[in-house]
């Protein structure tokens, strides 16, 4: 008797899907609803269009900051003046810290690009960016303050098509689809 009580309180599951019946009431719910759902397809073209987009400024950054984003970390601050590379660093007992952020490779350039798309952390990204050290002067050198202040124009041109034109592409799709469906 208990096992088959069991399986009905596991029915009472199905009461997570209660506020649906507020959409098949609420007209304004119900075309919102239709409306996501019909810009689904297009969301996937534009997402494909984002994802190539994403794809040649992570490239690009990889190409630029490949191994320039980590930094050493150590108490005595004359010491660390000294520091000019990882290897050094180490020697000196300092502790080599390289963000989550970074361009080491593709994948994690795109993720990168990702999280400064959303605008959270972007300025920290690009700072690294403009203190690194170019890869062809080898990878894993201390950074230096305001090396390189051209990649600045990187890292704005990335938030401006990145965080305004491809994220209102995404708001445009749904718009056009919404606005379709509120005219049928």
């Amino acid at each position: 008797m208990a096992s088959n009580l069991k399986s009905v309180k596991a029915l009472r599951a199905l009461r997570a899907l209660r506020p649906l019946r507020m959409i098949s009431r609420n007209q304004g719910m119900k075309l919102i609803v239709n409306a996501l759902l019909a810009s689904l397809p297009s969301m996937l073209n534009v997402t494909i269009v984002c994802f190539l987009f994403l794809l040649i400024f992570a490239i690009v950054g990889v190409s630029f900051f490949k191994g320039a984003f980590g930094f050493c970390e150590m108490e005595d601050e004359e010491l660390l003046a000294t520091v000019t590379n990882r290897i050094e660093c180490e020697e000196l007992d300092g502790y080599w810290n390289v963000p989550t952020e970074n361009f080491d490779n593709a994948l994690k350039g795109l993720l990168t690009l990702l999280e400064m798309m959303t605008t959270e952390g972007w300025i920290d990204v690009m700072n690294m960016g403009i203190d690194s050290v170019p890869p062809d002067h080898g990878i894993e050198q201390q950074p230096i303050e305001h090396r390189q202040d051209f990649y600045l124009s990187y890292f704005i041109l990335y938030m401006i098509f990145g965080s305004q034109f491809i994220l209102n592409l995404f708001v445009g799709v749904i718009m056009d689809n919404f606005n379709k469906i509120k005219d049928k």
